[in-house]
C-alpha cells in the first residue's frame, strides 16, 4: 500500500508538471502581452487551464497581476471557480500579496471587498503590508487602505523585521519613513539578528539614508547578535544588487573595520565569495586581511562557495590564494564537486587543471557522476555534455556505484529523460544491478515512468524483466501500480 501511494504521488506530480509546461496561462510572456478578457476566454476554449498552479505554485491570476495584465482581465480570472480570493499561491501568498507588491490599488480594494484576509501570513511570515514594503512601495494610500481594513502595522516577518526596517533600503529620504514612525514604529527597531536600520540600508548601498540615520543617533560601529558589522551587511547586498568598491570604502570611512570577524570566525570575504563578481572588491578585502582559507561551521571555504555559482575569474582569484584546492566541507563536497553540480564547464576544467581530485566522494559515497547527473536539465544539454566530456577525458569512472549501491542507470532513471539514458548507455555498466533498496533501474522505471519509452529503452539495452525486488515483485507488478501507465499496454513486461 505504501508503495502504491509513493508511485501515485510521483506520477501525479510529474503529470501535473507536464500539463503546466503546456499551459499558456503559466507563461509570464503571455501576460506581458496584456490580453483582453475575450482573448483569455479563447485560450480557455483551446484547452488552457486558468486555475492550475505551476511547479512553483504560481497560477494565471498571480502571473497576470505581476505582469501588469489589464484590471478587467484579472477580475475575469478571479470570477472563475478555483481562483477564490484567498487561494494560496507561491510561498503561500494570496492574491492580496501580489496586488500590494505591485501597488495595484483598485485590485487591492476589490480583493478586500471580496473578503480577502488582510493579516494572512505567507511561508516567510510576511503579511500583505510587509510584502508591499519589501518592494519599496512608499505609497501611503496603499498602507492606509490595508490598515483601515485591520492590517497590523506592528507585524514582523520570520527574521523579526517590521515594515520600517523593510522599507529603509528603498527610501530616498528619511522623510519617507515618517509614515511608519507616526504609526508607532521606531528608527531604532532591530530584527532577530540584532540588525538595525543601518544594516538594512547598507545591504542596498543606501548611503544617503545611512548618513541620515547616523545623524539620528544610530552608531555605524554597532555589531549585531552574530558579531557582524556593517561590512557584512554591505557584503550580503540585496536580491537585485551587489555593492561596489566605493561603497565599501565609504563604510570603512565611518570607522567600520573591513576585517571584522564574526562569532563564527568569518570575515566579509566569506559572504562575498558566493556571488560577488567584482574582483576589485574581493581584492580589497583580501588586502585588508580577510583569510581566503576561513571555514564556516559547515566546513565551507570561500573557494568552495565561489565554485558553486560564481565566475571563473573569481574562482581563479581565490584558488590562487587558497592553501588546498581539495578541501571538503562536512558533506564531503569539494570545490570541484559543487562546480560539477552547479557551475559551468570552464570552471570545472580550470579546477581540474589546478589539481582538483576527480575521484572525490561525498560522505554518502557519491562521486562526481552523481553530481553531474543531478545537474542535468533538458534546457541546457550543451552545458551538461561539456562537463561530461571533460570528466570522461580526465578519467572519471562513470561505472562506479553511488549512494545505496545505485549506478548511473539508476540515477538516469530518476531524471526521467530518454536523452539522458541514451547518453548513459555509452557507459559499460551492469544494467541489471540491484541497489540497496532491492531495485534495478528497470524496477525504478516501472514505478515512476510517465510513458513506456524509458522502460522499452532499458529492455533494448539488456534489462531483465524477470528479476524481482526483495518483495518478489517483477517490473510488470510495479508497472501495474503506476497510475501514469494505467491506460498503457504493459503486457510486454510479463
Amino acid at each position: 500500500m505504501v508503495m502504491k501511494r509513493i508511485i501515485f504521488f510521483f506520477c501525479f506530480f510529474v503529470t501535473g508538471l507536464l500539463l503546466a509546461q503546456k499551459n499558456i496561462f503559466l507563461s509570464n510572456d503571455y501576460w506581458k502581452t496584456k490580453p483582453t478578457v475575450e482573448q483569455v476566454k479563447q485560450k480557455i476554449t483551446e484547452g488552457n487551464n486558468p486555475t492550475k498552479l505551476n511547479e512553483r505554485a504560481y497560477d494565471a491570476v498571480s502571473l497576470a497581476i505581476n505582469n501588469g495584465a489589464p484590471y478587467e482581465t484579472i477580475l475575469f480570472l478571479l470570477s472563475l471557480e478555483g481562483n477564490e480570493v484567498d487561494k494560496l499561491t507561491h510561498d503561500k501568498r494570496t492574491y492580496l500579496f501580489w496586488a500590494a507588491f505591485q501597488n495595484n490599488l483598485p485590485l487591492i480594494n476589490y480583493l478586500l471587498q471580496k473578503g480577502a484576509d488582510v493579516n494572512v501570513k505567507d511561508s516567510h511570515m510576511y503579511t500583505p503590508l510587509l510584502f508591499a514594503t519589501v518592494r519599496g512601495n512608499i505609497n501611503t494610500e496603499l498602507y492606509d487602505i490595508l490598515i483601515n481594513k485591520g492590517a497590523n502595522i506592528d507585524e514582523k516577518n520570520e527574521n523579526g523585521a517590521n515594515a520600517l526596517l523593510l522599507a529603509i533600503p528603498h527610501i530616498k529620504d528619511l522623510k519617507e519613513a515618517q509614515y511608519f514612525i507616526k504609526k508607532g514604529l521606531s528608527l531604532k527597531s532591530i530584527d532577530n539578528n540584532g540588525d538595525n536600520a543601518l544594516f538594512y540600508a547598507a545591504r542596498n548601498g543606501n548611503q544617503k539614508i545611512i548618513n541620515q540615520l547616523i545623524k539620528k543617533g544610530l552608531n555605524p560601529k554597532t555589531l549585531n547578535n552574530k558579531g557582524q558589522n556593517l561590512m557584512f551587511a554591505a557584503s550580503e547586498g540585496s536580491r537585485m544588487k551587489t555593492n561596489d568598491l566605493e561603497f565599501f570604502k565609504y563604510i570603512e570611512s565611518l570607522g567600520v573595520s573591513p576585517n571584522q570577524k564574526d562569532k563564527e570566525g568569518l570575515s566579509p570575504l566569506f559572504i562575498l565569495s558566493s556571488r560577488h563578481k567584482d574582483i576589485a572588491v574581493l581584492n580589497y578585502f583580501l588586502d585588508k586581511g580577510n583569510s581566503v582559507n576561513q571555514l564556516d561551521k559547515e566546513g565551507n571555504t570561500p573557494l568552495i562557495n565561489a565554485s558553486s555559482r560564481n565566475s571563473l575569474e573569481v574562482v581563479s582569484l581565490l584558488e590562487n590564494k587558497s592553501s588546498n584546492i581539495n578541501t571538503t566541507n562536512n558533506q564531503g563536497h569539494s570545490a570541484l564537486t559543487l562546480a560539477v553540480a552547479r557551475n559551468t564547464s570552464d570552471v570545472v576544467s580550470y579546477l581540474i587543471k589546478k589539481g582538483a581530485d576527480i575521484n572525490v566522494k561525498d560522505t554518502k559515497g557519491n562521486t562526481l557522476v552523481y553530481y553531474l547527473l543531478e545537474s542535468y536539465t533538458p534546457r541546457d544539454i550543451k552545458k551538461f555534455d561539456e562537463k561530461w566530456n571533460i570528466l570522461a577525458e580526465k578519467g572519471l569512472n562513470f561505472a562506479q556505484n553511488q549512494e545505496k549501491g545505485s549506478n548511473i542507470y539508476h540515477l538516469a532513471v530518476d531524471k526521467a529523460d530518454l536523452n539522458l539514458l541514451q547518453k548513459v548507455a555509452s557507459v559499460n555498466v551492469d544494467i541489471n544491478v540491484k541497489n540497496q533498496d532491492g531495485l534495478t533501474p528497470l524496477h525504478k522505471a516501472a514505478m515512476t515512468a510517465k510513458n513506456l519509452d524509458i522502460i522499452k529503452f532499458l529492455l533494448e539495452k539488456g534489462a531483465k524483466k524477470t528479476i524481482t525486488t526483495d518483495f518478489e515483485e517483477t517490473a510488470y507488478d510495479l508497472a501495474k501500480e503506476n497510475e501514469a501507465l494505467k491506460d498503457k499496454d504493459i503486457n510486454f513486461l510479463k
